[in-house]
């Protein structure tokens, strides 16, 4: 939002509280804007003992980005030499680690490491990632994907953001504890996926395995949110953004029935035409949005760190929270924050351009919202769909809407503690001790992980990449020219270090 928005938020909220009652509701909001202050950890920040990574982990690193895990959406076409080849490079550079730790691979090369800790008998953490990396066909390069060549302070590979940049963080970590002589308080686990990328079952393999064995982890933390900088609200400083849950994820297929026929004589009704208006409809009309604990969470620790204007509105919202809402729902980064989102992006009809075709279908990605269910979902794009058709002047029976079997759904993830609990304040005190100058905040994650698989045998999961991801870096996971910053890498190393190195300081 910018300064323009937030004098309509206040305006809203100055008419909310017209009257005689306008003067002690603007002091109301003012002391409360003035009590707005950001959120501290509870203990001091746990750094990282003076650890420094140097350019030899840079190498090590290069080397990871160099092998092209590259997986797809059929395993027929997955080039099997290249995952075959991630153990033995990592037992090379990790040879410390490997030593000390037990190793089961799950679906053939899915990785279940066992870091063995002082105390069977606490509760272990798990610490997530995957070396499966989208591909690059189609897509133009200014570098080689796959060389890993330093530009200009940069590392240029596919994979050096999303995510294994994690993994060689994980390993450097590692083999620097274990050579200074470190053992964890409790089991560490390390969990990465051969094919998270497209949804492949590695990762409830893995639980299945870990609930099996009677193993319930006290934490999970994997992919999702970093230490971003460009955060909205005018916010000046990066914020480590900590996903406490992720929305539920499902595909529908809208198909609209019609009279084929010659395209010299369209009608109205054509079934293109009116998958066209059913897909709008259902697109313009989301649902209902909706603030949670986490959301309002979220919008104070970015208001906190912002201007008064921000800190009025945001500290405000028992007053503002209406307006608020309307003016976020006409975005859509920040849209995505408040209600379920329906993404169309497929449309199919006619294989030839003169034919009026008899079927046209549709494919909406949507994302559900936390306090929603799949169900909900694709029971809203079904109403929308018969009120359109009824529009139209058809029976709602030319349009139907069905889950995409082919595309595995979930459901939201449950939120993981984030108010007064003793493993996000561990969090906390990490990113405080390695990255002193950023916020610290909970949200709800827009995109899936693996670690939705861990909810079944954890409460506390939480998605944090411990890395500063920049607004243009955050823009290019997935896309063409992908790459980190060699300073950005190093420093992240330091946030692992610290986040293992002071397990003593962890909860029971």
């Amino acid at each position: 939002m910018h300064a323009k928005t937030i004098c309509k938020v206040l305006g809203g909220a100055a008419a909310l509280a017209a009257g005689s009652a306008l003067g002690a509701v603007g002091a109301v909001c003012a002391v409360r804007a003035a009590k707005m202050k950001p959120s501290r950890p509870d203990g001091a920040p746990l750094g990282a003992n003076g650890y420094h990574a140097g350019d030899d982990a840079v190498g090590r690193f290069q080397e990871l980005l160099r092998i092209p895990t590259v997986s797809r959406d059929d395993p027929a076409l997955v080039d099997r030499r290249h995952f075959a080849r991630w153990v033995p490079t990592l037992r090379r550079l990790y040879p410390l680690t490997f030593a000390a730790c037990e190793l089961h691979m799950i679906d053939e090369f899915g990785i279940l490491l066992r870091w063995p800790g002082e105390n069977a008998a606490l509760d272990p953490i798990v610490m997530m990632a995957h070396h499966d990396v989208v591909p690059v066909e189609g897509q133009v390069w200014e570098h080689d994907p796959f060389d890993a060549e330093i530009v200009d302070g940069e590392i240029w590979a596919r994979g050096s953001l999303d995510t294994k940049c994690i993994i060689g963080a994980f390993f450097e970590a590692a083999e620097h504890l274990i050579r200074s002589g470190y053992t964890p308080p409790r089991d560490v686990w390390y969990f990465s996926s051969n094919a998270e990328e497209t949804s492949g079952p590695a990762a409830r393999d893995a639980v299945a395995w870990l609930r099996d064995h009677d193993i319930h982890p006290y934490l999970v933390l994997d992919e999702g949110g970093a230490v971003a900088g460009d955060t909205p609200l005018g916010v000046k400083v990066p914020v480590a953004m900590v996903g406490v849950s992720e929305k539920g994820h499902v595909d529908l297929t809208v198909t609209a029935h019609a009279d084929g026929g010659h395209a010299s004589t369209p009608t109205d009704i054509d079934a293109p035409r009116l998958l066209a208006r059913v897909c709008e409809h259902i697109a313009a009309h989301p649902g209902i949005p909706c603030f949670t604990e986490a959301l309002d969470a979220t919008l104070a620790e970015l208001a906190s760190r912002s201007s008064l204007l921000y800190r009025l509105v945001f500290s405000n919202l028992w007053l503002t929270r209406p307006v608020v809402a309307k003016i976020m729902a006409a975005d859509g980064e920040t849209a995505a924050m408040l209600l379920t989102t329906y993404a169309l992006t497929q449309l199919e009809g006619s294989n030839a351009h003169n034919v009026l075709p008899p079927v046209a279908s549709a494919n909406f990605n949507v994302r559900v919202a936390p306090f929603e269910t799949v169900a909900d979902a694709v029971q809203r794009a079904r109403v929308l769909a018969a009120e359109e058709c009824v529009a139209s002047g058809v029976s709602p029976d030319h349009v139907t809407v069905e889950i995409n079997d082919a595309v595995p759904y979930t459901e939201p993830a449950p939120i993981s503690p984030f108010e007064n609990d003793a493993a996000f304040d561990y969090l906390h005190r990490c990113v405080a001790g390695v990255y002193p100058e950023a916020g610290f905040a909970p949200y709800v994650q827009n995109s899936c992980t693996d670690s939705r698989e861990f909810n079944e045998i954890c409460e506390r999961v939480y998605r944090f990449c411990g890395f500063e991801y920049s607004g243009e870096a955050r823009g290019l996971i997935h896309a063409e020219n992908e790459r980190i910053g060699v300073d950005v890498y190093k420093r992240g190393i330091k946030f692992y270090v610290a986040f293992l190195a002071n397990l003593d300081q962890l909860a029971e």
